[in-house]
């Protein structure tokens, strides 16, 4: 089941736009297991059946893939950058490059802070090689969409020409 939704963005420039966001299914079942054996108990080799599920939802106007980071903290504990490896996975399996083009700013962390916070968003910069370029963002799951919009708005402060978003899953 892909679920889609769009996200008002305002860059810093004042420029207005839709964040696309489509996800491959809502955040239940395997697909949930997946993604939290994944992300907490380092079960690696799910990146690779979640990145499938994000085929059929990349465009084929694509120019990079990216992914969202995770905080330092969270990838220094874990060992890992869950998003990154989903998104290094569906570079291979569609032929599409992937780069690192964001930089998370602090240390906040999303998963189980109060919805204002979530609502608020982490900070981010982007690399000026997203210039000119159509640009896919990488997650696992969106909630709010506070995440994807602030990393969006980051692409597109550095000239990004578009920026759309794929999940493999939505929480409802």
């Amino acid at each position: 089941m892909v679920t889609h939704r769009t996200e008002r963005l305002t860059t810093d420039g004042g420029r207005p736009g839709d964040l696309r966001v489509s996800s491959a299914s809502l955040f239940e079942g395997r697909t949930r297991d997946a993604i939290i054996g994944l992300k907490y108990r380092n079960e690696r080799r799910n990146a690779l059946g979640l990145a499938r599920l994000l085929v059929p939802l990349v465009g084929a106007g694509t120019d990079v893939l990216t992914w969202v980071p995770t905080a330092e903290a969270r990838r220094r504990e874990r060992g890992i950058d869950h998003a990154e490896l989903i998104a290094r996975h569906l570079g291979a399996l569609t032929g599409v490059p992937v780069a690192r083009l964001l930089q998370r700013l602090g240390a906040g962390q999303q998963t189980g802070a109060a919805r204002s916070v979530r609502l608020a968003g982490p900070r981010f910069v982007a690399h000026r090689r997203c210039a000119g370029r159509a640009v896919v963002l990488v997650d696992d799951v969106v909630t709010t969409g506070s995440t994807l919009r602030s990393a969006a708005q980051a692409l597109l402060c550095e000239g990004a020409r578009e920026v759309s978003a794929v999940t493999v899953s939505a929480v409802e």
